[in-house]
């Protein structure tokens, strides 16, 4: 019987690791590729939400601004209509005194 060699041991691990090892790290590296893909896809999608949420968020501070500009205007609007309804009033008050004073100068 012959000896096995170092070449043997050689061939045949070159045999195996070509036949079953190397299919594995193949199949293993593609399964890797594909996960690092999704997770890519998976950020690129973060980062649209991002950017979205950032957009909505400039969107929202922006209606607030215009809100609180309204809100000024309608109080300002308001008073603005309170002034003038109360100077109004004291016109009327003021000539109805006017009035009274000239009829008690005509009873006196």
């Amino acid at each position: 019987m012959a000896g096995i060699t170092k070449k043997d041991i050689f061939d045949t691990l070159t045999e195996f690791y070509g036949k079953v090892i190397e299919p594995e790290f193949k199949a293993i590296r593609t399964k890797l590729e594909e996960h690092d893909q999704k997770f890519r896809d998976i950020l690129q999608h973060f980062d649209e939400i991002y950017k979205r949420l950032e957009r909505l968020e400039t969107e929202y501070y922006a209606i607030n601004a215009a809100i609180d500009r309204i809100e000024k205007r309608l109080d300002k609007e308001r008073l603005e209509g309170e002034v003038a309804d109360l100077k109004q009033r004291v016109s009327t008050l003021q000539e109805r005194v006017e009035d009274l004073e000239k009829r008690l100068k005509t009873f006196s």
